[in-house]
């Protein structure tokens, strides 16, 4: 699934279950600057071919690339760069990909610069000269022509193919929908070759604390994944009364190469909404994935106001800059218990006493879990934060303080 990367707020942890963004980033370098907003829906795609059969990867390319007679984008690529089976192995091994990719006319031209050395991730578009780097040969094709990198040799990495493409397949993916839980509907929407948009529409005059969907080859067979959201972090719903919830979601690829050209087949999926839990603790749809879901809102909730409990304090003290709080925040996030006693297990059974007993019971071992996952969810958001959000030239603008308001605030709207 192609990003795009834009200037953004410092991240807010939310425990989410959903699909992951795939190795390939963008954002956008026109010659007047940088631009911070890229177009809702790109044209067209720069696409990787997969090996030994895999289908390929895809990096949208925002329209605010291509806005001038003469403009450029950068793609950032890591991970699985293939390697010559007779590499040197003693010689520094490639460990990214920046793409140089510019449009004049209808010629798109792609020039390849090879990083060396291991990568800061929270520093990940440093400057160039900050970093080991080779550039290689510029090539250039138009739409849908194959463009291949021979001088890839030169650092030890196969040759690449790429071409780009319109953004939209030929032949989208669109999974049947069905809802198990009569009050939320469920549609599916096609957006580009890397993902779709999923809309879960909330008839009830009641506020939905999770919910779960299942996707499955076909109608009655096995689950193949799954994708979800519960209540975490004080926000107060996920999905309001009356209201809608979005979510971009990766999809399946399937196909075959034809003439050297990756043809999509996308298999038929069935994607059903399985289970909503709502605010005032009833639910539709599967009783025991309904329980499960309780049990991790109960959970993340419990630990947000034990969080919240040494948090306050250290933010309130004078003196010490955002950075050093963020230090004593984390060690005191991390010396925090995840255990359930009897009085938070007896909570939970009366704050939900619409579910079986017996359901109930089954679904306590996920207290503790939800516990353990809004610990590490909070305490990576500020890890992430004290690496590459407080720096000196933001502080003044967004302090840890209004930060922390925003993850706690009880009403997101």
């Amino acid at each position: 699934m192609g990003c795009g990367i834009t200037l953004q707020e410092p991240k807010m942890s939310r425990s989410v279950i959903g699909f992951l963004c795939l190795f390939i980033f963008v954002y956008v370098c026109a010659r007047a600057g940088v631009a911070q907003t890229p177009a809702p829906q790109a044209r067209f795609a720069v696409e990787f071919l997969g090996e030994n059969g895999f289908p390929p990867t895809y990096a949208m390319i925002s329209d605010t690339a291509l806005t001038s007679s003469h403009s450029c984008s950068t793609l950032y690529q890591e991970g699985s760069l293939g390697r010559l089976a007779n590499a040197n192995t003693g010689a520094e091994q490639p460990s990214a990909l920046r793409w140089k990719v510019c449009v004049e006319g209808d010629t798109f031209s792609f020039t390849p610069i090879v990083i060396f050395g291991p990568l800061d991730r929270a520093n990940q578009f440093a400057p160039l000269t900050m970093l080991r780097h080779q550039t290689l040969a510029t090539q250039s094709g138009r739409l849908n022509d194959p463009i291949t990198f021979p001088e890839m040799e030169e650092v030890g990495l196969e040759p690449m193919t790429l071409r780009v493409v319109n953004a939209q397949s030929d032949s989208p993916y669109r999974p049947l929908t069905h809802s198990d839980a009569p009050s939320v509907l469920i549609d599916y929407t096609p957006v580009d070759r890397e993902g779709g948009m999923i809309t879960l529409r909330n008839l009830s005059g009641k506020a939905v604390d999770a919910f779960r969907i299942g996707r499955f080859q076909e109608e009655g067979s096995q689950e193949e994944s799954s994708i979800g959201s519960y209540k975490s972090d004080g926000f107060s719903s996920v999905i309001a009364p009356g209201a809608s919830h979005r979510m971009h979601i990766g999809i399946p690829h399937s196909g075959k190469m034809v003439n050297g050209m990756f043809v999509e087949a996308p298999k038929p999926q069935y994607m059903v909404l399985q289970s909503v839990l709502f605010a005032d603790g009833s639910y539709e749809g599967d009783e025991q994935t309904a329980a499960k879901m309780a049990a991790k809102v109960f959970g993340a909730q419990v630990q947000l106001v034990r969080i919240e409990r040494v948090v306050g304090p250290i933010l309130a003290e004078k003196g010490p800059d955002d950075v050093a709080k963020i230090g004593r925040i984390r060690t005191a996030i991390q010396h925090l218990s995840t255990q359930d006693g009897p009085e938070t297990v007896a909570q939970f059974r009366s704050q939900y006493a619409n579910f079986p007993a017996a359901m109930l019971t089954h679904a306590e071992s996920n207290i503790a879990s939800a516990m353990k996952e809004e610990d590490e969810s909070v305490d990576s958001a500020f890890q992430e934060n004290a690496s590459s959000f407080f720096q000196q030239h933001h502080r003044s603008s967004f302090t840890l303080a209004q930060w922390w308001a925003m993850i706690i605030r009880r009403n997101p709207e």
